[in-house]
């Protein structure tokens, strides 16, 4: 089995970004690291790729189109990943699986905050019917 890993950094505006792919087999997952404002230095990258690995919250999709992978040149190989990182950047695929990981996260924050926002309204109503009963004692 190959495994085939690619770490992109991009400048989305206002953030560097990496963003590692991974192609497993018939899986391919993906994982976004803010690394912050400023330029990344080879030390910090270094240190993400070799020690942080581990940290990444990897979103997985099976893929279903799986090329035959043969056996490439190695100058061949760095000519064309040098092709892609001069006229493409993140793939299309990373965009879109980093998208539904997105809508995913967002669909759980969603949920978890109305559940906060039915439990405190549901304290207060019990604390105003307290009150109420309270004040209706009788002394």
């Amino acid at each position: 089995m190959v495994i085939r890993s690619c770490l992109t950094i991009v400048f989305d505006g206002s953030f560097y970004k990496a963003v590692l792919e991974c192609h497993n087999g018939k899986d391919y997952s993906v994982a976004s690291v803010i690394l912050g404002s400023s330029e990344p230095k080879i030390s910090l990258i270094l240190k993400l790729v070799n020690n942080d690995y581990q940290q990444f919250h990897f979103h997985h999709v099976t893929d279903k189109t799986q090329k035959i992978i043969k056996h490439v040149n190695p100058k061949r190989a760095q000519r064309l990943a040098n092709k892609v990182i001069k006229h493409q950047g993140i793939s299309t695929k990373a965009q879109s699986t980093l998208q539904k990981q997105f809508e995913e996260k967002k669909k759980v924050r969603k949920a978890k905050r109305s559940a906060e926002k039915l439990l405190t309204h549901n304290l207060r109503y019990q604390k105003r019917v307290a009150k109420r009963c309270k004040k209706h004692r009788g002394h």
